[in-house]
Parts: C-alpha cells; structure tokens; sequence
C-alpha cells in the first residue's frame, strides 16, 4: 500500500454524512484525576507498556482487534514525519490510556463526570502537562454505535494526536498551539488516520474542487476557524506538503519538536510565503 490513499474525484452525495461525522476536537489538558473510575469501567487491558484500555464492555477480541490497530499505527507514523524515534524533550507521556464507553449516551453521561471531558465532542484527547512526572495521557471516547461493525470513534485520528504530541510538539497544549499550528496538527492525525487505514477521504476530496483556500492561508487557522478549514483543509495542507514539499516539512518539525514557535512561523509565512499557492490550487483539483 502507498504512503496515502490515491486522490480521486467523489461524488457530492458521500460528503453530507462525513461532515456530521467529524466531531472530533482538538487535543485540550487532562483536568480530572478520575478517581473511581474503575466502578463505571471495570475492564481494564494491557496492550503493552505504553498502551492500556479502560472499558465498560469489550470482549477480549475486540480488545486485541484495537491493540494490534494501535500498535500498527506506530511505525506508520514515524514513518510519515521522518522523526528519530525519540520523544521530544521533557516528555514524560510515556504511556496512553484508552478510556471507551459503551455508546455516545454513556460517553455523555459519564465523561465529563469522571474526566472532566467535553461531552458535546466525539471523543477527547486529554493530553495534561507532558512534562510533569506522573501525568497521564488520556483519550476518552466512545463504541461508535451508529457503525455495522465495533468501531471505537476517531480512535486513529486521536492516536496520532498522542504520537504526535510526543514525538514532534515541544511541551503541551497551550504552548503548542501559541503560533497558529492547527494546520499541522489537525491535519496529521486526519492524514495518518485515512492514510493508516487505507482509507479514502471523501469530506477532503469534495472540497477540495472549491479550491476555498490558499495554501498560505491555510497556516494560518486556528481554532476559531471551521470544521472544513480545520479538518478537511488541515488534512490537504498536510498531505500536500509532504507529498511535494518534505524538506520543508522536516525544516518545520525541526522547529517545533524543540519549541521554536516563531521561528517555524516565520519560516511558513516568510520563507515559504504564497510562493506554493499557485502550485497547490494546480494539485488540488489532480
């Protein structure tokens, strides 16, 4: 399998049912110690050292099915972004647990109970303080129960967020997000996730013919901005510049993996400028 799916024309019919569907929400601090827990989730499985699952009801397939997915997902990832294998410095989020209720009305009746969670999301990633000892990295969430078959909602997507988190931002969220970096870190976790998965982005492909954004203007967004300019557009952004521009990826990430905001700021908006603009419109309608 390629790097990425193979763009390609979709029709227009596809793209209302995935636009409900991206629910996702930024990676937001961990703000609950979520002391009893274990009475709501009394499953609890270890994949490895630095994967567990916390579960109101999964059977031991199932459990397995999401460990191997997870653990798969690893080596794409480090693959895409060209890293060394070493986290960040002062990152101490050594390990990732999988919290996953039985359905959307327990997510919303417990999470936000027991974790502090945003119970109008589609799941949370509760990234904490990555530098303090003892912190947990949280990714609460859902049995998507509206799927034919056992589907734990934006599992992939959220993933990447901890992988990314921890191998290319420098510190937590807050810092991560004190330039305009959204492109980036949306972006990546819808692109490992469709890309893992062999999967075809048709919410990305249907908007991509509307040519809406430049790419100089897509390192601009933030969270203030639309769930198309931040996942849809954040996913083309990315996938672009890996595809044509590498170098100036890896230049980017060499930046912010030691916490140098501006200077990969200056390096997006100066250095590259709009000088790919007009190269990127071409690619988004190929």
């Amino acid at each position: 399998m390629s790097l990425v799916p193979v763009r390609r024309r979709v029709v227009q019919v596809a793209l209302t049912a995935l636009a409900a569907a991206a629910t996702t929400l930024a990676v937001v601090p961990a703000s609950a110690s979520a002391q009893g827990a274990d009475a709501y989730l009394p499953v609890n499985y270890t994949c490895s050292s630095t994967l567990r699952i916390k579960a109101q009801q999964m059977t031991t397939t199932q459990l397995q099915s999401t460990c191997r997915s997870l653990a798969g997902q690893d080596a794409y990832f480090h693959n895409v972004v060209k890293d060394t294998g070493q986290p960040v410095a002062n990152d101490r989020n050594t390990s990732l647990e999988v919290v996953v209720f039985s359905s959307g009305s327990e997510y919303r009746r417990l999470a936000g109970y027991l974790y502090g969670a945003n119970t109008g999301a589609g799941g949370q990633y509760m990234e904490g303080d990555p530098s303090a000892y003892g912190n947990q990295a949280r990714f609460v969430t859902y049995r998507d129960d509206t799927a034919s078959t056992f589907t734990i909602k934006n599992l992939n997507h959220e993933y990447t967020h901890y992988l990314d988190g921890r191998f290319d931002m420098y510190g937590d969220w807050t810092a991560n997000t004190s330039t305009p970096t959204l492109w980036w870190i949306e972006g990546l976790a819808e692109y490992v996730s469709y890309g893992y998965l062999g999967k075809w982005n048709a919410w990305a492909g249907g908007v991509a013919s509307q040519q809406t954004y430049a790419l100089s203007t897509l390192f601009d967004t933030t969270q203030q901005n639309d769930q198309d300019r931040i996942y849809a557009w954040g996913y083309l952004a990315v996938y672009y510049m890996l595809e044509n521009h590498p170098a100036d990826v890896a230049k980017v990430l060499g930046h912010y993996r030691t916490g140098n905001w501006q200077a990969a700021r200056t390096y997006l908006k100066q250095t590259i400028g709009t000088s790919y603009d007009a190269d990127f419109r071409r690619w988004l309608l190929t």
